[in-house]
C-alpha cells in the first residue's frame, strides 16, 4: 500500500510535459523522483498517526440503477455487485483459476468438453440451495450480454444436470484455459434479469426510504466473520460524483484509474494496486517500410525501457512486460525477458539495417485522449529515434486515431488491450485478428497460438510461444496497466485485492471506525 499524494505529484509533471526524459529532461530527473518517493515515505508515519476514521464504512453506487452482475456497467457497480453476487472461480494472485462456486472440474479426452462439479453445500441470500441450473442459465446469458460475450464467444453449448450437481460446457476449439474465463458472477435463475437479483454473496442489499445499505448475509454459506455488518451505500450519478465523495470523505473506498480518474482525487490517501488484464502495447505496420522485417521489429522491442515506463511515466500502477502475458501469471517466461542496454540497442538496430546511412521518417501514432499514452509513446519515439530512426509522435482524437489504424496509416502505434485471462493473442498478433492493424502474418505464430490453447503443460507451450515472439515481434508488449483501490489513510488493512474482485479475502480485512 502506498500513500496518493506521490503519485499526484508526477501525474502532475507527467501532464504538464515535463519527465519525457528522467535522465535529461526538464522538471525533475529520475534520481529526484526517487527521492522524492523515498521522502514521502517518511510522512507516511506522520498521516498514519492523523488518521481520522470515520463513523460507518460507506461505498458509491448508481442507485437505481441495475445491480444485475451480467448486465451492469463497468466500475462502481460491479464492485458493489461483488459483495451480492460469488463467481464459479476466482482468479488468485497469480491469476490462475481456484474454485469457489464449483468445487472441480474436468476435461473429456478430445479438449472441446469441460464439464464443473457445483457445489452442494451453497445457498442463496433467501435460503434457497444453489443448483447446477442456476450456474448454466447465468453462463447461457453471460454468453448473450456485452460484457462477457467475447470471452465465451467458444461456448458452442451449456447443459445442466441438478441430479449430479454438475454443468457441462462444450467448446468449438481446444482452451485448456478456459476455466480462468469462468470468474463470472451467479444468480439465482428466476430472479435473473431483476434490478437486484438474489446472491450467494457475503452481504445482502437493503433499500430504505432515504437510503440503502448492505447488510451481512446471516446465511452466509461461507460463515467466515465480516469486517462490516453494514455498509452504507451512497448514490453517485458518474465517476466524477464518486470521486469528489472520495475526496470529502463520504464514502471511505474507490477503484481509480490511475490514468485518468486520479486528477480530480485530493487529500491523504492510500491507494493499493489492483491487477488487470490490461496490456500496453506498439505495434507495427509489417505490410510496408522499415518494419515489414521481423529484424527491425525485434530490435525495437528490445530497445524499450519498460521498467522506466512502468515506474516513473505511470508511477509505479504498472508491471513491466516483454511478453502478452501478466509478469503476474505462472505462465510469464521471466528468464526470456531481455534486459535494457543503450549499447545494446544501438548494436540491435545496426544488425537490422537502421545504420546504413539512408534516414528513415517514422509515425508513432497514439490516442490524444489519453495523456498518459502519448506521453509513454513520446518517451519511447524519443529514445528509440537512434541511427537513421527519427520517430515522430502523431497524437490524433479517438475516432482519427482508429481511423488510422483500420487504414493502416501509421509506422507504429501506441494501443491498450483488454486480454482474458486464458491470455488468448490470437484477436492481436493472429493472421487476420479484429486487432491486428499491423498486417502481421505468420503460419508458425498460428500454429504456436493454437498449441498454447490446446496444450496440457501450458507453461511449456507458452514458454514456446513467447520465445518465437522475441524473433518476430509482431507487438512490442509495454506493460501490464494496474488499477488502484483508494481508501482513506488508517481506514482499512489487509486488502488484497485480485483481476475478480477487489473485496477478494474480505474477511481478512480490518476496518477501523470512530468509536
Amino acid at each position: 500500500m502506498k500513500r496518493i499524494v506521490p503519485f499526484l505529484l508526477a501525474l502532475l509533471l507527467v501532464l504538464s510535459g515535463c519527465g519525457a526524459n528522467y535522465e535529461e529532461g526538464p522538471g525533475i530527473s529520475w534520481e529526484e523522483y526517487q527521492q522524492s518517493q523515498s521522502q514521502d515515505s517518511t510522512e507516511d508515519a506522520d498521516a498514519q498517526e492523523e488518521a481520522a476514521y470515520p463513523e460507518a464504512f460507506s461505498l458509491a453506487y448508481h442507485k437505481g440503477h441495475t445491480l444485475d452482475p451480467i448486465t451492469c456497467g463497468e466500475g462502481i457497480q460491479q464492485d458493489v455487485a461483488a459483495l451480492l453476487y460469488e463467481p464459479l472461480v476466482e482468479l488468485d494472485e497469480h491469476l490462475e483459476p481456484q474454485p469457489l462456486l464449483c468445487e472441480s472440474w474436468r476435461w473429456d479426452e478430445s479438449g472441446l468438453v469441460l464439464t464443473l462439479s457445483i457445489r452442494q453445500d451453497v445457498t442463496f441470500s433467501d435460503g434457497s440451495t444453489l443448483t447446477a441450473a442456476d450456474v448454466a442459465d447465468t453462463l447461457r446469458r453471460a454468453a448473450d450480454s456485452d460484457r462477457y460475450r467475447y470471452r465465451l464467444r467458444q461456448v458452442a453449448s451449456i447443459t445442466s444436470s441438478n441430479s449430479a450437481g454438475e454443468v457441462t460446457i462444450t467448446l468449438t476449439t481446444p482452451n485448456q484455459g478456459f476455466p480462468a474465463l469462468l470468474d463470472i458472477p451467479v444468480v439465482k435463475r428466476n430472479t435473473a434479469g431483476h434490478t437486484v437479483p438474489i446472491g450467494t454473496g457475503p452481504y445482502v442489499l437493503v433499500t430504505g426510504s432515504e437510503s440503502d445499505s448492505l447488510v451481512a448475509n446471516p446465511g452466509w454459506w461461507r460463515q467466515k466473520s465480516l469486517p462490516a455488518e453494514t455498509i452504507p451505500l451512497v448514490h453517485a450519478k458518474d465517476k466524477d460524483t464518486a470521486m469528489y465523495l472520495f475526496s470529502s470523505h463520504r464514502i471511505e473506498l474507490l477503484r481509480a484509474d490511475p490514468t485518468s480518474d486520479l486528477v480530480s482525487a485530493s487529500g491523504p490517501a492510500e491507494s493499493t494496486p489492483v491487477p488487470t488484464c490490461r496490456l500496453q502495447f506498439i505495434a507495427f505496420n509489417t505490410t510496408r517500410g522499415v518494419f515489414a522485417a521481423a529484424g527491425a521489429r525485434s530490435a525495437f522491442s528490445r530497445g524499450i525501457q519498460r521498467d522506466m515506463v512502468a515506474s516513473a511515466l505511470l508511477s509505479g500502477n504498472a508491471l513491466a512486460a516483454a511478453f502478452p502475458i501478466s509478469p503476474l501469471s505462472g505462465l510469464y517466461p521471466q528468464d526470456l525477458a531481455p534486459s535494457y542496454s543503450y549499447e545494446g540497442t544501438l548494436a540491435d538496430l545496426a544488425a537490422a539495417g537502421a545504420d546504413a546511412g539512408q534516414p528513415q521518417a517514422l509515425t508513432l501514432v497514439v490516442n490524444a485522449d489519453n495523456s498518459f499514452h502519448v506521453t509513454c509513446a513520446e518517451f519511447i519515439a524519443q529514445e528509440l529515434s537512434l541511427l537513421d530512426w527519427q520517430i515522430t509522435v502523431s497524437a490524433l482524437p479517438w475516432e482519427e486515431y482508429l481511423s488510422a489504424l483500420a487504414a493502416g496509416d501509421f509506422d507504429l502505434y501506441y494501443g491498450e488491450v483488454r486480454l482474458t485471462a486464458d491470455w488468448d493473442m490470437a484477436a492481436l498478433i493472429g493472421t487476420g485478428g479484429a486487432l491486428n492493424y499491423g498486417g502481421y502474418a505468420n503460419t508458425v505464430t498460428d500454429g504456436l497460438l493454437q498449441s498454447f490453447a490446446a496444450a496440457g503443460d501450458r507453461a511449456y507451450a507458452a514458454r514456446q510461444l513467447c520465445a518465437h515472439l522475441l524473433g518476430t515481434a509482431p507487438i512490442a508488449p509495454i506493460c501490464f496497466q494496474q488499477d488502484v483501490l483508494l481508501t482513506h489513510t488508517g481506514v482499512v488493512s489487509g486488502m488484497a485485492p485480485t483481476v475478480t474482485s477487489v473485496f477478494s479475502g474480505l474477511e481478512e480485512w480490518t476496518i477501523h471506525l470512530a468509536q
